[in-house]
């Protein structure tokens, strides 16, 4: 089936999620532990409006490169917030938070970050480099005989860098959370491909439709790749594995600039030609894809609707999701918002948690709904006394529900290995829980 019409639409799997970004928005819609989808968006900068070095040739390449990459982890890193905010906090996690004054989920994330662009820089830049040496000293290569040679060499460390690359892309596809990772991934093609073959945005039309797509950033991954092993050929070589490595790292910029206007380029030509250039990160695809099930397509259209419909109506809100705050930040909010007055604040936030003054101090994480509730009651525009009595209700209810499991259960004779002596906890906040 032809495409009938193109979009500027993009995206990318993130965790339990696909993020999707247009000409003026992005949102990322993600399904939380209760099964929900949850949606956050927000307004960005169009890249006309933009400084003009995101619009100037080669220069564009490398600043949209820088971008992507930042607003891509930081989706990533916000997709996993909504996972942290529908669990209780551990003991270690509060005693974090009111030590350091720290979320160590954000900590563990920012950890895990750096380790993988550490583990990145080790796969493709360090080891291809140490197998080449080792390689030219088994073989008793004269690395410095001709040029013939020394291209030869940049050859060999280009093509063991993208084996690596391809053998690292299968391995973690083995894993569990990269697969569905992967599936979230086939689920965002799927989407963008309905809509662009013109099809009413459903999961049946979307169900039918290919896992491949030839604007993936898979596919420019490995255009990148193809063109670096090119751009090093001529750099000659060095002796110093130390020198060729920070040289490798000197050249990534240079290697982003040139790889964005070849894509930009073969996106302005469909023929045979273009499809042999395009055809190796195709199918690559197929390991950077997986099927995805019927609630994943669901949450890709639930992002890609948002984007579109933002794109088309400035005026929509932006949404945002329900993650947790720290709690000592969140009664910083309200006290400012009280106008210093901290024993209002208290109270404020004592009447939003549905919990006492004495248990307030044990309080380590807030929902960021909440904790906008709290601010607009500060500032009069919302009723004290009439949200104290909705969590009053809203506590009641979530005792009630909690109760009635374990009412049914109660009505069963206990087998002797379920009889126990301990006293069962009380439906209230404990000492040292969150609110939520």
């Amino acid at each position: 089936m032809a495409r009938k019409r193109c979009t500027s639409i993009g995206g990318q799997a993130v965790i339990e999620g696909v993020m999707m970004r247009g000409v003026r928005s992005m949102a990322t819609a993600v399904r939380d532990e209760k099964g929900a989808i949850v949606v956050e968006s927000k307004y960005i900068k169009p890249t006309k409006d933009k400084n003009f070095l995101f619009r100037t040739p080669f220069l564009r390449g490398i600043f949209n490169f820088v971008s992507t990459m930042f607003i891509g982890v930081g989706t990533l890193l916000r997709s996993g917030e909504v996972f942290d905010g529908e669990t209780q906090p551990g003991k270690v996690e509060k005693w974090f938070a009111k030590t350091f004054k720290l979320d160590v989920f954000s900590v563990i994330m920012a950890f895990a970050v750096v380790l993988g662009v550490g583990l990145s820089l080790v796969l493709f830049y360090f080891l291809p480099q140490l197998i080449v040496t080792g390689v030219s000293e088994l073989f008793k290569i004269d690395t410095s005989a001709n040029i013939g040679v020394q291209i030869g060499m940049n050859l060999l460390e280009g093509a063991i860098r993208m084996l690596i690359f391809v053998v690292y892309i299968a391995v973690t596809a083995l894993m569990k959370d990269v697969r569905r990772t992967y599936m979230y991934h086939g689920a965002e093609h799927k989407t963008i491909s309905c809509y662009e073959h013109g099809l009413e945005l459903t999961v049946d039309n979307a169900r039918s439709m290919s896992t491949i797509h030839d604007r993936c950033g898979t596919t420019f991954m490995f255009l990148t790749m193809v063109i670096s092993v090119l751009v090093f050929s001529l750099t000659g070589w060095s002796d110093e594995l130390w020198l060729r490595i920070v040289l490798r790292l000197a050249l990534i910029p240079v290697v982003a600039g040139i790889s964005y206007e070849v894509l930009k380029f073969l996106a302005k030509f469909d023929n045979k030609f273009v499809r042999v250039i395009k055809a190796p990160g195709l199918a690559l695809q197929k390991l950077t894809t997986r099927q995805p099930d019927d609630s994943m397509l669901e949450v890709a259209i639930a992002a890609f609707k948002t984007v579109q419909a933002m794109d088309e109506d400035p005026n929509l809100p932006e949404l945002r999701f329900d993650t947790k705050l720290l709690a000592h930040k969140v009664q910083k909010r309200v006290v400012d918002a009280c106008g210093g007055d901290e024993a209002k604040a208290r109270d404020i936030m004592c009447a939003v948690l549905a919990v006492g003054e004495e248990e307030l101090v044990h309080v380590s994480h807030i929902k960021s709904s909440k904790a906008d509730l709290m601010e607009m009651i500060a500032k009069g525009e919302a009723d004290l006394e009439a949200e104290r009595a909705k969590a009053l209700a809203e506590m009641h209810a979530d005792s009630a529900e909690q109760a009635a499991p374990d009412a049914e259960s109660s009505a069963k004779p206990a087998l002797p290995h379920e009889q126990t002596d301990e006293p069962k906890q009380s439906g209230g906040a404990s000492d040292d829980g969150d609110a939520d």
